[in-house]
């Protein structure tokens, strides 16, 4: 259909024309309101496990309660202790892999293995040695239990964090043989020997300068930090040893560190931190108590969850 508009012969608007004219219209101002929408956020939960000797076993019944309540990670920092379990967990994080770990540290009570002899370890100092144990026995326990032979391998991705022997500084890796990586990360100094890694330099303990290593989880961008706080604190002068006097240093540079990191998480960001109360004879090397710190760690958990929920604690 046509009609005359100036002398000219032209279509009529109207009609289909001017239905498929007032569509694409709305299509084009659909497409516009939505550039002005803010995107959704995606949820990404980073675990962050820190150090603490034979504590890492309550980390063991904390991963357990998390992942039955439906809280899994996206991704997981680790050092020390927390590496054993994080590394555990990101191979498959699922509630019968947890309980599986909850059985790994109870292997770890029955084998203890991080001898404590007190003229052993006399013995080691005197004659030069650069540490009281020679590592095998925690080797052996490592590589009995890893869940991988490479870091790589992990199900979500892994971040585990060593001490540059040489320079202070942490490294952190996401591949690489796990059994040496879970190796240097746990070489307490002193305690235990430094492993080389094939970088031309010496690693041990990740939790020497990065016990709670928020600010690799926050590099990570996340929406949700889950934090699982073994870490010990100090103990009164009249319950020292000379283990834990030789660890005071240690302990003191780690923790100013991790107030420092805790001073950069955005008070914006949720943040779950379940953390284990410390006694004052805080166990180190007692691998005995494993059992109760497994059942504490889950209790710790569920608490927290549930002042998280608003529910009677």
């Amino acid at each position: 259909m046509s009609t005359t508009v100036g002398g000219r012969i032209g279509p009529v608007v109207g009609g289909p024309a001017r239905y498929r004219l007032a569509m694409a219209r709305f299509r084009f101002l659909e497409r516009w309101r939505r550039t002005l929408q803010p995107v959704p956020e995606r949820e990404h939960v980073v675990f962050v496990l820190s150090g603490g000797s034979v504590r890492g076993a309550a980390q063991a019944g904390m991963i357990r309660v998390l992942l039955e309540h439906g809280i899994v990670p996206d991704e997981v920092v680790g050092v020390s202790a927390g590496a054993l379990n994080g590394t555990f967990l990101a191979a498959d994080p699922t509630v019968d892999q947890a309980r599986l770990l909850e059985d790994v540290w109870r292997d770890v009570a029955d084998r203890r293995p991080i001898r404590g002899s007190v003229v052993r370890n006399v013995a080691a100092i005197v004659r030069g040695r650069p540490s009281f144990d020679n590592g095998d026995r925690l080797r052996a326990l490592i590589a009995d239990h890893a869940p991988m032979d490479d870091l790589s391998q992990a199900a979500v991705p892994c971040h585990i964090g060593t001490t540059d022997a040489s320079t202070g500084q942490v490294t952190w890796w996401t591949s690489g043989p796990l059994v040496d990586l879970l190796c240097a990360t746990t070489a307490v100094p002193g305690v235990l020997p430094a492993v080389d890694l094939g970088d031309d330099t010496l690693h041990i303990d990740g939790g020497v300068v990065c016990n709670i290593p928020l600010r690799r989880a926050l590099s990570l961008a996340p929406t949700r930090l889950v934090v699982l706080d073994v870490a010990a604190k100090f103990t009164p002068a009249t319950k020292q040893t000379a283990l834990s006097l030789m660890m005071v240093g240690v302990r003191a540079a780690a923790a100013e560190l991790t107030r420092q990191q805790w001073l950069d998480v955005p008070t914006d960001l949720d943040v779950l931190h379940l953390e284990l109360p410390t006694v004052d004879d805080a166990p180190d090397f007692e691998f005995e108590l494993v059992p109760d710190l497994l059942a504490e760690g889950a209790r710790v958990a569920e608490e927290t969850l549930a002042v998280a929920d608003g529910l009677p604690g």
